[in-house]
């Protein structure tokens, strides 16, 4: 299946833009596949966890943001994405708290980055399944130290932006592709 990730760089502050480039993403999206779509009357809803989803329209979407950069991932069935800045942070403490002891294993030999690397994959899971960040989640790392990309039933793929953000998707097909826009 495809799925698309529209990408805006600029100001976030406005609920308002946030709203319209959702709408943008989700309408180009629907245009593309004939599937009818009114940004003006859709009302953009959310799941008891707080996942968002516009009532009767056949299109799952995702959003992420991190310091300017803002993404959404649109598709024909559950997603999820998760965007992160690295910056400084009590990483080891965080991963002591919130991941499994394989995560924790990678973090320690990997840093940082490792760190974010787990926290974008757990994100972008939590998101595809709305469940969150704190629901029932897999490892996110393997007892040999390697990232699979596939865990939990998911698919999760890494996009790579600068060395210093981190991304991951999460849809729940092998052979799911994303096409960018925005």
């Amino acid at each position: 299946m495809k799925y698309c990730i529209y990408v805006y760089e600029g100001n976030l502050k406005s609920e308002d833009l946030r709203r319209a480039l959702v709408m943008e993403a989700v309408s180009a999206y629907c245009q593309g596949r004939n599937i009818d779509f009114d940004a003006e009357t859709a009302v953009i809803l959310k799941g008891e966890k707080g996942k968002p989803y516009i009532d009767g329209l056949p299109v799952h979407f995702n959003v992420s943001h991190t310091g300017t950069m803002w993404m959404c991932i649109t598709g024909p069935q559950e997603c999820g994405l998760d965007l992160q800045q690295e910056k400084e942070c009590d990483y080891e403490k965080i991963a002591a708290r919130h991941f499994s002891p394989d995560e924790q294993a990678y973090v320690r030999e990997h840093g940082l980055a490792g760190f974010f690397r787990i926290w974008t994959r757990r994100e972008a899971y939590g998101k595809y399944t709305g469940q969150g960040f704190y629901g029932d989640m897999p490892s996110f790392a393997a007892p040999d130290g390697s990232l699979p990309e596939y865990t939990g039933g998911a698919y999760l793929r890494e996009i790579p932006i600068a060395d210093d953000i981190f991304c991951v998707y999460c849809t729940g097909g092998k052979d799911d592709e994303i096409e960018f826009f925005g």
